[in-house]
């Protein structure tokens, strides 16, 4: 099924059609890309008792774009899917995708800056749901420097937002935080966790996470525990480190850099109290050598408590989860099967992404 461009008049009814319905379980979107066709295919793989998963669903096909497209948190009934390296490829759409019926909008294009005047060196897609206002919003965060180039350099920062269902067109954020030291650039952040209204994202660099609260549409910064901090000195984000949403808080994902056991942790900072950052650490024992078996990482967790984690390193087979039950310490590993021969004889680097949506409330006892 390929995903149809909508006319701008039935957005908004189309839009309310999309928030309609829920999942009534909690599900995989995995997509793949399939190097014979050059298309990039999604899947849907419902999680079922006692830990395991059923058999794929075939959602829709998208003609594959270099990198293919990401999908965002789920939130609210759909999520986004949009290109990890805009703008660098302008022409693709973002899209806004319902799993459970499978019906889709296309969003507007944010307008891009003047080439002859400005340089944008990195550009971010975050998106969020605000609770308070049932508002849906995307946010982009782009990193520019005027031609010509001033001495000492100086990187801006330029946020547009949209709210989607409304008129569907951009605005310029208004209070954005001031320019920045240009080593500083990779500031735009990694993939984005939206919990208690607001978006965060990791920086780069710096001690902080970034908040955009969704609400009054203004930035702040939450500071990094302080244990984490003098344990983790190196000063930039390593590839693996990132925030995740964890029984509905806020996480951090941390390597361990020292010690015999080093290797086979993970270190979880869960921001249990928001408001007056109060953060709790966990640690993942796992039974093997974490970097060589995938250096699988929590994607979330599911209605039983158990945090679900994926390879994060495609470089070995892609096409299982691991179950972790935090209570009793202990691991199960599911291979997922029932995908298209051309997914497993690909190579493994032929699955771009694995995420969550669908329902969160209890399943009861397993």
């Amino acid at each position: 099924m390929w995903l149809m461009r909508l006319r701008n008049g039935c957005r908004s009814l189309h839009f309310r059609q999309l928030c309609t319905f829920k999942s009534d379980n909690t599900s995989l979107l995995i997509s793949a890309i399939n190097k014979d066709t050059c298309h990039q295919q999604f899947f849907s793989i419902p999680l079922i008792k006692p830990l395991s998963v059923g058999s794929p669903t075939p959602l829709f096909t998208l003609p594959s774009h270099s990198l293919g497209l990401t999908s965002s948190q789920y939130l609210n009934t759909f999520c986004l899917l949009h290109h990890p390296e805009y703008p660098h490829y302008n022409d693709i759409p973002l899209l806004t995708y319902n799993p459970t019926t499978q019906q889709s909008l296309t969003l507007p294009l944010d307008p891009p800056l003047p080439t002859t005047t400005t340089i944008t060196w990195e550009v971010r897609t975050h998106f969020g749901f605000d609770p308070s206002t049932k508002l849906h919003k995307v946010l982009r965060v782009k990193w520019t420097e005027s031609i010509p180039q001033s001495i000492p350099r100086v990187i801006n920062m330029v946020c547009t937002v949209l709210t989607i269902g409304s008129n569907m067109s951009w605005r310029e954020v208004n209070h954005v935080p001031p320019p920045v030291d240009s080593t500083k650039c990779g500031i735009g952040g990694k993939r984005s966790v939206c919990v208690n209204g607001a978006i965060h994202w990791l920086t780069q660099y710096g001690d902080s996470i970034v908040a955009f609260d969704l609400k009054d549409e203004n930035f702040r910064l939450i500071p990094l525990p302080h244990d984490f901090k003098k344990e983790n000195s190196a000063p930039f984000r390593l590839e693996f480190e990132r925030l995740v949403e964890l029984d509905g808080c806020l996480a951090l994902v941390a390597d361990v850099y020292s010690g015999v056991e080093a290797d086979y942790m993970l270190q979880l900072w869960i921001l249990k109290d928001y408001h007056n950052h109060v953060w709790v650490m966990k640690t993942i024992l796992f039974p093997f050598r974490w970097s060589d078996c995938g250096q699988p990482v929590p994607i979330g967790t599911i209605p039983t408590g158990e945090i679900l984690l994926k390879p994060h390193s495609l470089s070995k087979s892609p096409a299982w989860l691991l179950f972790y039950n935090t209570e009793g310490h202990c691991f199960k590993k599911v291979e997922i099967t029932g995908l298209p021969e051309w997914v497993y004889l690909g190579g493994p680097q032929n699955i771009r992404s694995i995420s969550l949506y669908g329902r969160t409330s209890e399943w009861g006892s397993c």
